[in-house]
């Protein structure tokens, strides 16, 4: 017996698919094809004879099954493969904490040539010497504490003790009980999509024809309506402004992932239990295509499997759709819903004073940094604005001149926003609710080219974005690998110009441009001439990385 190739599979594959298209074109010609919901009601109560080859129905919902076959066994072992295998947890300490500390649980500094280890070779006996870069990382916040220091002592004598006058701090405390009651109501508004899955659990409506309707619109009319409330009835300052829209963002995030996640669980259920209804009418009905057989009993065993992949012993769906659950999924922080996380046994609350000493600390910093560095130039440039020189001269000589003023503080400025977001408030978070998975970063700083950095920079938006906007894209829009792509980095760039509308007021659309003019750095990344020159990827990385905010902030402001 010859062994078939796997273009020999394909073609018998594509083959089998027309022939069930075929069958189902034929009989469309004596009837309309009804909805598929509808039809497969009708199929299963109104019992159509198989042998008179009119399961128009069944044939067309076969046809839709065996198209999609080849995303859910492999061609060659005809292993299955769950549809949510993109998003992958596990037990993964931040590179932060693997780099100062040695494990999770030690916390000691052992001072120089204690990590040497000698190893024995084949030619005899070899020393390899592992450095411990804890005291750079010590050097570097003693660094930033003196530089705080130093700054905060002149500012204090220069306004002869009076810190009030502070416009970042004035900026940073005030509206602050109203800000916290508006974040607490729209923390509250979330639980509208658990709602919706409980109405779904109750069986009052269903996903597929109005769930997913009312949890879109909502989603739409929760980050719309409450950008409103912080702009228009409470009028916030921009500060108040932006993190109302960035913890918008966040919530809306989650609550899409929760309802879209069980509402795939939801469509996977609905197809188990009409595979399972039709294949045996089929056989009852004296059903002889083997093919229309074969592909429900596919449906029948991969729905199975993908129902019991996202599930446990203790949990399975759809026992999720709790109170309690939802809860504890808001607490986590992570932007992807899943039934089982890895979870940590203990809360070291040394490392939870760590963080929160780090979180504070850092914030006290950034606002030293922003009023002594930032500010003053901030200012000059809104002046620079309102001057009325000529734009093509003037305005442009010094707009380079506050462009090359900003780049020093908003390169530390970046970073300390990173630290403080990424490893301190994500892995306080994290270790308070025995959140397992603390990858929330990669080792950003080594890429080489912007596709790398837009997956190590945030991995929590990433793996979001990559289930439910790039996959979903392809499997809901059908769209190419290509295409949603594009139209991942699209969406990304219309909420990050959507951010810079609500610090500046003005929709200019340079951030829209400057993000999506990465789709070109990507391929010339990718390219011969620089695709194995690693050193100068990461020069040309760390240029936009250094030029790029201060460039965004200053054309906002002047132009």
């Amino acid at each position: 017996m010859s062994m078939l190739t796997r273009n020999d599979m394909s073609k018998l594959a594509s083959k089998d698919i027309r022939r069930i298209e075929r069958l189902a074109k034929e009989t469309d010609k004596r009837q309309p094809l009804p909805r598929i919901e509808a039809g497969a009601e009708e199929y299963l109560t109104d019992g159509v004879n198989a042998k008179s080859g009119e399961h128009t129905v069944l044939q067309h919902y076969a046809s839709k099954l065996h198209k999609k076959e080849r995303h859910r066994f492999n061609k060659l072992s005809g292993e299955m493969r769950s549809m949510l295998r993109d998003v992958g947890m596990g037990h993964r300490r931040t590179i932060m904490d693997d780099l100062v500390k040695t494990s999770l649980t030690e916390t000691s500094f052992r001072g120089a040539g204690a990590s040497e280890i000698k190893v024995t070779e084949a030619d005899g006996v070899g020393q390899i010497v592992l450095f411990n870069f804890s005291g750079f990382y010590v050097l570097f916040w003693m660094l930033i504490a003196f530089v705080a220091v130093k700054v905060t002592v002149e500012y204090y004598m220069s306004h002869n003790g009076d810190l009030s006058q502070s416009e970042i701090l004035r900026f940073m405390t005030s509206d602050i009980f109203s800000v916290a009651l508006i974040d607490l109501v729209m923390y509250m508004c979330t639980y509208f999509v658990l709602l919706v899955q409980f109405a779904c659990k109750k069986n009052w409506i269903s996903w597929k024809r109005a769930g997913w309707a009312f949890t879109s619109l909502y989603e739409i009319a929760f980050v719309v309506g409450f950008l409103y409330v912080a702009e228009a009835v409470m009028k916030f300052h921009w500060i108040s402004k932006i993190f109302i829209f960035l913890h918008s963002l966040v919530l809306l995030m989650k609550m899409h992932s929760f309802a879209f996640f069980n509402g795939y669980m939801w469509s996977v259920l609905e197809e188990l239990e009409f595979s399972k209804g039709a294949l045996k009418k089929y056989k009852e009905t004296g059903g002889e295509d083997d093919l229309i057989t074969q592909t429900l009993e596919k449906s029948c065993q991969f729905c199975s499997f993908e129902l019991k992949s996202q599930g446990n012993k203790s949990l399975s769906f759809p026992d999720n759709i709790t109170w309690k659950g939802f809860f504890i999924y808001t607490m986590f922080p992570t932007l992807v819903y899943q039934l089982e996380y890895p979870r940590s046994q203990k809360i070291r609350w040394h490392y939870v004073f760590e963080k929160l000493c780090a979180i504070f600390g850092v914030i006290i910093t950034m606002m030293i940094i922003a009023q002594s560095f930032m500010y003053p130039v901030a200012m000059r440039a809104i002046a620079l604005r309102n001057s009325g020189l000529p734009i093509f001269w003037e305005r442009i000589r010094e707009w380079l001149y506050l462009l090359l003023d900003l780049v020093p503080s908003f390169i530390i400025m970046y970073l300390l926003v990173w630290y403080l977001i990424w490893d301190a408030i994500l892995n306080c978070i994290a270790e308070l609710t025995y959140f397992g998975d603390r990858h929330f970063y990669g080792d950003w700083w080594n890429c080489v080219s912007w596709d790398e950095f837009a997956r190590h920079w945030n991995v929590p938006v990433h793996q979001f974005l990559l289930r439910h906007v790039y996959h979903s894209s392809i499997s809901f829009l059908k769209l190419s690998k290509i295409q949603a792509t594009l139209m991942t980095f699209f969406l990304s760039s219309i909420v990050h110009e959507l951010a810079m509308y609500v610090l500046f007021k003005n929709l200019r659309f340079y951030l829209f441009f400057l993000q999506m003019g990465q789709l070109p750095l990507v391929q010339l990344s990718n390219s011969k001439f620089l695709r194995k020159k690693k050193i100068l990827g990461n020069v040309i990385f760390w240029i936009g990385i250094c030029t790029g905010p201060s460039l965004m902030c200053t054309l906002y402001l002047t132009f």
